[in-house]
């Protein structure tokens, strides 16, 4: 199963020799892993309204507790109905690995364009959520975003366990992670976040609880608030376990509890469980009670290629079962777009989406090569400085009907267009 889900997640891997030995050689450590590395003594799995010690049960909750974050929306709308334009902004930002470059480069690209909203509400997975608190705090920390994202940083992320994956957790040492993470992740950035949060705004990262099969998601201007070195702590092992891809990187174990007992809760990527979120209960209610006469906005960044290029597969099993799953996630991303339009549309929003197209050369999740990373952010940066990076499905579809002239500045330029999502 461990073998099956690197496949899953190492979107692009296969394209060469190469990269096919290194595959092979991955899933075969994965497999021998899957019994080994025994958990620290825990009783049973955390129940529903568990809290991390030391903190109260509102700073987070699972998906399935609809009225969480309806509730959050309510008791912050005050505060947005003040802002200028009372309209609200939300976004969205996938998983992907190092396709985040991509969305960084997007950010940083519509404030040079002068088109960049300040997002009442941002939410982040796996790769999104290392990027959501830069693109909650604004284009005053565009810098630190490129610095992060712009392919100088990410080159030492993957270094290999060798023979010791054989006995433990994660193909890849997970301590040049949490050192990315510590390193952009400060105290500054960590007082701001709470500033920002003050004024109503929602900063949300998700993760999912393994123990639980769930997504959980994290008030992290909640957390923010809360000061001192267990908010910086809390807040930067979020953001790790959102990005620790299970089988690529260590899950997060993080103690809780509820009633007086302590649980120990494993998490891993947010994009386990949903490719992005949206948080649907929150935007209508924020939406209700900001009187905009415009309707909230909604956008989505997917960190990566929500389709293929179409290849012939080659008669084996790996190839097999990493396009078979790269197929379903690609589905499941492209399914929750066409979603999220509809709930756009079904409530009076407006809807725009982006992501790589698949006739654009993308090394995939894992290729943190710090010039593939640059490329990748230069592409996000100048489509977004042009204004050719936002579409609907109705222009998609358009475009690959050849339908619509005005779209023809977006083929030229090489900037996104998306095949149809339904």
């Amino acid at each position: 199963m461990a073998g099956i889900l690197i496949l899953a997640w190492a979107r692009g891997m296969i394209g060469n020799r190469h990269r096919t030995v290194t595959a092979i050689a991955v899933v075969s450590a994965l497999l021998a892993a899957c019994a080994t590395a025994p958990r620290l003594d825990s009783p049973l799995a955390s129940p529903r309204g568990a809290s991390p010690v030391g903190f109260p049960a509102n700073i987070r909750t699972e998906t399935t507790d609809s009225d969480f974050l309806k509730e959050n929306a309510i008791a912050r709308s005050g505060a947005l109905a003040k802002a200028a334009d009372r309209t609200v902004d939300i976004l969205a930002l996938s998983g992907g690995g190092a396709g985040g470059a991509y969305g960084a480069g997007v950010l940083t690209g519509l404030t040079l364009a002068g088109a960049r909203p300040r997002f009442e509400v941002v939410t982040g997975v796996s790769t999104g959520a290392l990027i959501a608190p830069f693109a909650f705090l604004g284009a005053e920390w565009d810098e630190k975003l490129r610095e992060a994202y712009g392919g100088g940083a990410t080159g030492n992320l993957l270094q290999s366990r060798g023979v010791a994956a054989l006995w433990d957790v994660g193909v890849f040492d997970g301590k040049p992670l949490r050192e990315l993470v510590e390193r952009f992740v400060t105290d500054e950035l960590v007082a701001a976040v709470a500033k920002e949060s003050a004024s109503g705004r929602l900063l949300i990262v998700a993760t999912t609880n393994l123990d639980r099969e769930e997504t959980v998601i994290w008030d992290m201007g909640a957390i923010a608030a809360h000061g001192g070195p267990e908010a910086r702590e809390l807040f930067r092992n979020v953001l790790v376990a959102s990005a620790s891809v299970p089988g690529i990187f260590p899950p997060v174990m993080i103690e809780v509890e509820k009633d007086g007992q302590l649980y120990q809760e494993m998490h891993v990527d947010g994009g386990a469980s949903t490719p992005f979120f949206v948080a649907p209960e929150a935007i209508r209610e924020i939406d209700n009670l900001s009187n905009s006469p415009r309707g909230a906005n909604i956008y989505v960044i997917v960190n990566g290629q929500s389709a293929s290029a179409p290849r012939t597969t080659s008669n084996n099993t790996l190839d097999i079962a990493a396009r078979s799953f790269t197929s379903v996630l690609n589905h499941l991303t492209r399914s929750s777009i066409a979603q999220t339009e509809d709930f756009a549309r079904d409530n009076g929003m407006n809807f725009r989406f982006t992501a790589i197209p698949s006739d654009v050369q993308f090394g995939g999740s894992l290729d943190f090569n710090g010039p593939s990373m640059g490329e990748t952010f230069n592409y996000g940066q100048r489509c977004a400085s042009s204004g050719l990076v936002w579409v609907t499905q109705d222009q998609a579809k358009a475009r690959n009907a050849n339908e619509d002239a005005e779209l023809k500045p977006f083929a030229e330029a090489g900037c996104p267009l998306l095949p149809p999502v339904r």
